[in-house]
């Protein structure tokens, strides 16, 4: 082939390329991502209107106190539904969930990590054990198991087998949930509460955030099923959304697309902002 064959083939190669990946990002499922996004930005507002009440103790915000019956009893977690949610239907679109648990993890333990030696050294009760990104670490490669075995056994990744195991776990994760306050506060352990369970009085952690296995690893087994339901192209259920509604979702898209990295750095960022303007004043 001579130099001009050669270019004509690669010019229609580039191109083929950039077509496919605009074809990707117009299927892609944008819904997702804005409904991740719109659930992280929800949090950043809580985490700032939480460090403004009881870091610099401005008397607001005072529905997020513990007793804030329709805060934490209807609206804290349905947003975190959403974000458990979706983390579990997106296990459906990766192609090595172990590794994304593995970096999912990662990030958790350095989450952790950063969270408790704050709160030893500054005494913030900011200590973070076992939150919503150690949940969904656990929850993917639990699910990359599964689907590891499914494979190996049908050849696919909705099989009607597979489905009823998981239609299973989650009436187990029902019936579990519909346990657990007939088992508060029995254990002597703070521990417990990672499994959804309230310890025994005077055995309790300070921690600035903790979620229970017990009920959220049955929201995230439920994203899993929608998942394989909704999207079994791995393609957007909307593909003809009017440009006005593409447009105004495509910021929270955004942020749903990085919002692993916008949590590791969300709080030293808001903390570190309330900082300075407590340096110059304007907070006090």
């Amino acid at each position: 082939m001579d130099e001009p064959e050669a270019k004509v083939v690669n010019e229609t190669t580039a191109s083929d390329r950039r077509a496919l990946r605009l074809q990707k990002r117009k299927n892609r499922a944008f819904e997702l991502d804005f409904l991740r996004g719109f659930a992280i930005c929800v949090m950043l507002w809580h985490h700032t209107a939480y460090d403004l009440r009881y870091i610099f103790k401005y008397d607001i915000f005072g529905f997020i106190d513990p007793d804030g019956r329709w805060f934490w009893g209807m609206f804290h977690p349905f947003f975190l539904s959403l974000f458990v949610g979706i983390s579990g239907i997106c296990c459906q679109f990766s192609k090595n969930n172990f590794k994304r648990a593995l970096k999912v993890a990662a990030v958790a333990l350095l989450f952790s990590a950063v969270s408790i030696t704050a709160d030893k050294k500054l005494d913030l009760g900011c200590a973070v054990y076992f939150n919503v990104l150690h949940l969904i670490a656990l929850g993917t490669f639990l699910f990359a198991i599964f689907d590891h075995v499914e494979q190996k056994k049908t050849s696919s990744r909705d099989s009607r087998g597979g489905t009823m195991f998981l239609l299973m776990m989650l009436l187990v994760f029902f019936i579990l949930f519909k346990a657990v306050p007939y088992y508060d506060y029995l254990f002597p352990t703070p521990w417990v509460n990672f499994l959804g369970l309230e310890p025994a009085p005077g055995h309790s952690l300070v921690m600035g955030d903790v979620i229970g296995i017990v009920p959220w690893l049955g929201i995230f087994i439920f994203g899993v099923l929608i998942g394989r339901m909704v999207y079994p192209t791995k393609e957007t259920f909307f593909p003809n959304a009017p440009k006005a509604v593409r447009a105004i979702s495509r910021p929270f898209e955004w942020i749903g697309r990085h919002s692993l990295i916008i949590y590791l750095l969300h709080q030293p960022v808001i903390l570190g902002g309330l900082y300075f303007l407590q340096y110059l004043g304007v907070v006090k």
